[in-house]
């Protein structure tokens, strides 16, 4: 695989989106893109907002603006494993737990640049938000939040992914590396990548041990202990910002990455080897990405600037589906 290094254009950016799994493979789920920017006012001919939460219960065919109609820099949002909605906007973490007809600010006037949002899958009461001043942590659905960051040598965290086998365990994803929680948040050690900056963490959803991170010039790295060691899953060439990863839901090393420049890859081997799949992709920045629980074949791609982009047959071609003139931050499931 030949892989040239793209420009480095986007170091500041957040990290990305991954896949929220917990869908049983006979259940269709419903699907939430956030929409940062869009070159359009409003959507036509309904005039909804072009930007913020979007929600799709086909497979991504179409799509309904979920939530506040005012602008606001939404991130990411994802439902929780109660049907809680979050959302991690540029004001902080909004809920709504009547599927987006109401939303609420939970978080207080110093929480702010919300990248992710994410609950436990196993305790959904317990809730991290991964923000550019550090980690902040609820264990009463948003109703208090508290920053938690004892152990980290910088604030800025892109990610943070919750142990969905034991909700005491949490990794976060920042600028100095892999850091790990066995208390919940109180405390944080580093376990990995010291001194690189790390976009995204995922956990296996076929191997609860193994995790996935995705690094701002390093590539791909797993573990496969819990995150007590990690090895590097990609080429030592490879050196494109790797934004987003998605897991086949069933199939034992399938892994996708969304990268800025060299748009998606996928591995079906853990990472030996590596394939792109780009065919339609008239932007390879891809800043999100998501394997459909329900149906693995399809897969949707969100692009810096050509909107969100749909595959039926595992990335082998692609077609734009929805916003073709905008910026996509985030894709979940639920």
């Amino acid at each position: 695989m030949n892989i040239l290094r793209p420009v480095r254009a986007f170091a500041l950016l957040p990290v990305l989106l991954h896949i929220s799994h917990g869908v049983s493979p006979a259940q269709p789920e419903n699907l939430y893109v956030t929409i940062l920017t869009s070159f359009r006012a409003a959507q036509k001919p309904t005039g909804d907002p072009a930007s913020g939460l979007f929600t799709s219960s086909d497979e991504g065919l179409t799509w309904v603006h979920l939530g506040w109609r005012e602008t606001i820099r939404t991130f990411y949002a994802e439902a929780g494993s109660d049907g809680t909605l979050w959302n991690a906007c540029g004001n902080g973490v909004l809920r709504s737990t009547d599927n987006g007809a109401h939303w609420k600010v939970t978080t207080g006037w110093e929480v702010t640049e919300v990248l992710k949002v994410k609950s436990s899958p196993s305790l959904p009461s317990l809730v991290f938000a991964s923000t550019a001043y550090g980690v902040f942590r609820s264990t009463d659905r948003g109703e208090s939040w508290e920053l938690k960051r004892a152990g980290m040598r910088r604030p800025f965290s892109g990610d943070v992914c919750i142990d969905r086998t034991d909700a005491r365990r949490v990794l976060a994803a920042t600028e100095e590396g892999v850091y790990l929680s066995e208390d919940t948040g109180e405390s944080w050690r580093q376990t990995g990548l010291p001194g690189r900056g790390v976009r995204v963490v995922v956990q296996d959803p076929v191997d609860a041990s193994r995790f996935w991170i995705g690094t701002e010039e390093d590539g791909v790295f797993c573990t496969t202990n819990g995150g007590s060691g990690w090895s590097r899953r990609t080429p030592a060439a490879f050196h494109a910002a790797v934004y987003t990863m998605a897991l086949h839901p069933r199939r034992r090393n399938w892994i996708s990455i969304g990268t800025y420049g060299e748009g998606v890859l996928i591995s079906t081997d853990a990472g030996s080897h590596w394939e792109k799949r780009n065919g339609g992709l008239s932007d390879l920045r891809v800043h999100a990405l998501i394997v459909l629980p329900s149906n693995p074949d399809v897969l949707l791609a969100g692009t810096l600037n050509r909107g969100l982009f749909r595959s039926t047959d595992a990335g082998a071609r692609w077609q734009s589906c929805f916003q073709d003139s905008s910026q996509v931050w985030g894709l979940s499931a639920r």
